[in-house]
């Protein structure tokens, strides 16, 4: 008995180990025979034999079973792959090839509604620059890579910032956001984008038009939402570093963690440049007033200067629950913008803390509340390498300072808190009812440059919108904001979007009032500064008007298979816009050096009406063309003449050839921007032009995955391939402050572990 009894458990043993060793294993490719990582091989019914491929495209599934079943595989833009194999005991090899879908899948966007839609069924207009955008163009800064694919998005970066413009109106009226937060803290009056590094960003949304229902004040241009990486393994160490001419170095290092219910994420941002001069003279501000004098002059001075700055982040994400999971951030910026020794006797620190707590609770269904509360601190110094004697004039005096080497000066110190909290409710199938509150809180000190010792403003407001599905084809989403701002008072912001469906076009239109609140810096400055030569005394205005917009556009797109394109028109109408005009300067300011005078001002009627062109073009799974072309007609109508610093007309192309093998990819990118010329309207009245440009760059990347888990990425490039410099003298209006053909590489490292 005994004997039989051990016969039938070696029987049983041996049964069970010849069912354990059926292995189905192989490399799942498209039809280009590239591995695909991430594709879902599982066996048709039984869900507990499925598995994910690896960065090599292999997999391996082991089985209970011989005989014939049903093997399927997925791919996110691939046709879904299913056969019936029959399998025998031991090891089956059996390779899959995936076939592109026609219809391939669109991202996921979130800024124009404040939820979740794909672009293709996003009822505000949308753009996107994709990851694939960002790694294919390769470029130095944010800027860059949104001018180079949005035509209607124009820029002029400088030593003090980035003057970027949507459809004609410039920053003070275009709004940032980083993931999905308001984006505060500048320098310049620009806000300083300088502080994210292009290589950990996922994405970049742009709205166009004012958005103040959704986001409040400055929002009358548009909404630019810088969307950064999350981390998708347990374990991510990352280098990526870029290298141009003239010392242009920018390096961004990352580690992020995850374990269970908790994520961190730690990234350390370098950024440096020896800037360059276009030109070594400037005009003599003299000259006018004695013709015997030279009309030039030399210079130091550089319209791109040396800088050096860094910035520190930290990100944790903890899940508390099914239903409640929290977040908390902070970030450390340093930047120093050094000039010549001839040009100015002093540099520019910059140092910027930021912090920020949120969290969701997801309600019943798909409902949940949103909230968070960030604080930010920005420190802007004067700072002195050399002996130097400073004079200050303010409203009621002349203050003269002696500096010594190494010391410090703060111009100014502002905070800003902002709070918010957002609740989206599914009322019903067709109903999705957004609804929200913020309070903000702004105050800034700067000692000889406020007509009050510190300065402070509040602004409250709740809103509501909802997104009403009428039918299959139509959608409706209609929303109002109720701002009150404790200098300017109270306002209103309605929003209406429609969106309609009809065959392979789809018709957009919106109507949104936007809102801008004066700044504190626009209402109490008071300071003089030497620019161009000239010694000015800027002044403030408390008796400011906010500005307010009505926007109207209308768009259609065009998708047929793996050919879109669109057509968008536009109407913004700005009421109150504020701007700078030339004061009489007063006797006892003239007697101190004031060579002239400005003060802020309300233009009573400005607008900009144009239209915005796109297409994209899939010519076959390697190559890809795309492009846009703006018309924008942007009027100060009070006094019948251009706004400073627009082209009327722009146009960005880009194209893409990619070839990929099992473990290698290369990827060639030729890309150009073109501008007409811009007007500006002088301090005398005299119309003046920037030349009009067109930069063309050519990028080559070239993924390496044959490491397990290491990824490597090979890129260079050319920058400005037709040389073209704009060499004005120092002082006049540039068109674009590229230095000339430049060469850049760069390479990153990326080692990841597990699977979140």
């Amino acid at each position: 008995m005994q004997k039989i009894l051990l016969l039938f458990i070696l029987l049983i043993l041996c049964f069970v180990g010849a069912a354990q060793d059926v292995v189905i294993k192989g490399i799942v490719t498209g039809e280009d025979n590239r591995p695909l990582e991430f594709a879902n091989v599982y066996i048709e019914g039984q869900f507990n034999s499925a598995t994910i491929t690896k960065a090599d495209g292999s997999y391996s599934i082991a089985h209970s079973n011989t005989g014939e079943l049903k093997l399927c595989a997925s791919h996110v833009g691939y046709q879904k792959y299913c056969k019936s194999v029959n399998i025998k005991a031991g090891v089956n090899q059996v390779n899959i090839e995936l076939s592109q879908s026609n219809h391939s899948i669109s991202p996921v966007v979130v800024t124009g509604t404040g939820t979740h839609h794909r672009i293709d069924d996003v009822p505000v207009q949308t753009e996107i620059i994709t990851k694939k955008d960002i790694q294919e163009i390769a470029g130095k800064n944010i800027e860059e890579l949104i001018s180079g694919i949005s035509s209607s998005v124009d820029f002029i970066s400088s030593s003090m910032g980035t003057n970027i413009k949507i459809n004609g109106l410039g920053a003070d009226y275009v709004l940032f956001l980083l993931n999905g937060k308001r984006l505060t803290g500048g320098i310049g009056g620009y806000t300083d984008l300088s502080r994210i590094d292009p290589d950990d960003i996922e994405q970049i949304e742009i709205v166009k038009g004012a958005s103040s229902t959704l986001y409040g004040s400055d929002a009358i241009a548009g909404v630019i939402n810088i969307i950064t990486k999350k981390p998708s393994n347990k374990i991510t160490v990352s280098n990526n570093t870029r290298i141009g001419a003239y010392a242009d170095v920018k390096q961004l290092n990352t580690f992020s963690f995850s374990k269970e219910k908790f994520t961190s994420k730690t990234s350390f941002s370098y950024k440096q440049t020896d800037g360059w001069q276009l030109n070594n003279m400037e005009f003599n501000s003299k000259w006018e007033s004695n013709h015997d004098l030279p009309f030039l002059v030399e210079t130091f001075d550089k319209p791109v200067n040396k800088t050096r700055g860094y910035t520190i982040t930290q990100n944790f994400d903890y899940n508390c629950s099914e239903k409640l999971s929290l977040n908390a951030n902070a970030s450390w910026y340093e930047k120093t913008l050094y000039f010549p020794f001839k040009g100015r006797m002093h540099n520019y620190y910059y140092n910027n803390r930021s912090a920020a707590f949120g969290g969701k609770y997801k309600l019943k269904k798909k409902d949940y509340i949103d909230f968070n509360m960030d604080y930010g601190n920005y420190l802007y110094y004067n700072e002195y390498p050399w002996k130097y004697n400073e004079t200050y004039i303010t409203k009621d005096d002349v203050i003269k300072v002696t500096y010594y080497p190494e010391e410090r000066f703060k111009n100014s110190e502002q905070s800003i808190i902002n709070a918010q909290a957002k609740g989206v409710f599914h009322l019903s199938a067709k109903n999705k009812l957004s609804t929200g509150i913020e309070f903000m809180r702004d105050h800034l000190e700067a000692q000889y440059r406020l007509t009050k010792p510190s300065v402070t403003s509040n602004t409250s407001s709740v809103y509501a919108q909802n997104e009403w599905k009428a039918t299959k084809n139509f959608e409706l989403v209609a929303g109002l904001r109720a701002i009150y701002h404790s200098i300017s008072g109270f306002s209103l912001t309605p929003k209406v979007s429609a969106m309609y469906k009809q065959q392979r076009f789809t018709h957009r239109f919106t109507y949104s009032k936007g809102f801008k609140s004066p700044t504190l810096k626009e209402l109490y400055y008071y300071y003089q500064s030497q620019r161009m030569g000239v010694y000015r005394l800027y002044l403030g205005n408390e008796d400011l008007k906010p500005q307010q917009s009505h926007y109207f556009s209308v768009s259609s797109e065009y998708k047929y298979k793996k050919f879109r394109t669109g057509v968008n028109v536009y109407l913004n109408r700005v009421c109150d816009m504020i701007e700078y005009q030339i004061i009489p300067t007063a006797y006892e300011h003239d007697r101190q050096g004031i060579e002239e005078t400005k003060k802020r001002y309300n233009i009573e009627d400005a607008r900009t009406l144009g239209v915005d062109y796109h297409f994209n073009l899939v010519v076959s799974p390697q190559v890809t063309i795309n492009g846009g072309y703006s018309y924008v007609d942007a009027s100060n109508l009070t006094q019948d003449i251009r706004l400073n610093g627009v082209s009327e007309h722009s146009a960005t192309f880009k194209a893409s050839w990619t070839k990929q093998w099992k473990t290698n990819k290369l990827n060639l990118n030729v890309s150009g921007v073109y501008k007409s010329d811009k007007f500006y309207l002088e301090e005398d009245l005299k119309k003046m032009y920037a030349e009009p440009y067109q930069l063309w760059k050519f990028t080559a990347n070239y993924n390496i995955k044959r490491f397990k888990s290491v990824d490597v990425n090979l890129f260079g490039g050319v920058d400005n391939i037709l040389n073209y410099v704009d060499d004005s003298p120092y002082g006049s209006h540039y068109g674009t402050l590229n230095p000339g053909r430049t060469i850049f590489v760069g390479l990153n490292l990326k080692y990841s572990k597990g699977n979140n």
